[in-house]
């Protein structure tokens, strides 16, 4: 595996990324909480086919600097912003999964939508994780209150080997090689614990519902209607808010609906970027 390139953000962590493709649009993947940049392996190479393909891992994750300031998805969105900017990115389509897409709305909020995204694919997150009776019951499946989330803190600080398994089986159905599985588990745990954590506490009571009718970028929601992570509605309902959104919807897709079916991921997101 190729040594990561380095972008150093406007508070000084390096963030590591590679890049692939030489020609055709600029996608840019994000991945979700807890993953990586090499989440996407099975589809980048098909992407970048037709792609110029930028793959990075947030700040907490991967490869990237894991300090101890910074664990909000505003900060992973000024992150991104520093990415784009460092290597001269315009009219980009952002592909965020799970947090991801959190972090493109954040960016959306904070920089506008004239500033260097150019499209979006939101893939498998539905608006708000926490669930409100009367109010919102479509979010998260697992990390859906407060109690929920202490519980999920204490688990990553105690037992992050067993987290790593609990949360591939939490996010896959389709049977995947060992291989893949401990490739897949490793790159979790480099991930910080700690950092995880208080991420989640930021991300999981963020409501996004009212920024999504005002979102007139070309967008295309990713919904897998067998997601363990959330009811498919609530994924569903960021598509019907999106005024300028299609569905795509993977009938028998999981959270990670990009890994257990990556060559119809990536062929999706080769359309939408090369024609829309």
């Amino acid at each position: 595996m190729a040594e990561p390139k380095f972008v150093t953000t406007n508070d000084g962590v390096k963030i590591a990324y590679h890049t692939y493709g030489s020609a055709g649009p600029a996608v840019v993947l994000i991945h979700g909480w807890s993953g990586s940049r090499h989440y996407f392996r099975d589809s980048i190479e098909t992407i970048a086919k037709s792609c110029r393909v930028f793959a990075y891992d947030l700040r907490g994750h991967g490869d990237s600097d894991k300090p101890a300031w910074g664990s909000h998805v505003a900060r992973l969105a000024a992150d991104l912003r520093d990415f784009l900017i460092a290597l001269d990115l315009t009219d980009v389509t952002g592909v965020g999964t799970s947090l991801g897409c959190a972090i493109m709305w954040s960016y959306i909020e904070l920089f506008g939508q004239s500033d260097r995204l150019g499209k979006c694919v939101f893939v498998d997150q539905a608006p708000l994780q926490y669930r409100f009776e009367g109010d919102w019951e479509l979010g998260s499946n697992g990390c859906y209150s407060a109690e929920r989330l202490k519980g999920l803190r204490a688990k990553l600080l105690e037992d992050m080997d067993g987290f790593a398994d609990d949360n591939a089986a939490g996010c896959i159905q389709r049977p995947l090689s060992n291989d893949t599985l401990a490739f897949l588990k490793a790159e979790t745990l480099k991930a910080c614990p700690k950092f995880l954590g208080a991420l989640m506490a930021d991300h999981t009571q963020l409501d996004w519902r009212p920024l999504l009718p005002t979102i007139n970028l070309p967008s295309l929601v990713m919904v897998g209607k067998k997601s363990q992570c959330f009811p498919w509605q609530g994924v569903q309902y960021v598509a019907d808010h999106i005024p300028s959104a299609k569905a795509a919807v993977y009938e028998e897709g999981d959270h990670w609906l990009y890994i257990e079916e990556a060559d119809t991921f990536a062929a999706q997101v080769v359309d939408f970027a090369v024609v829309g």
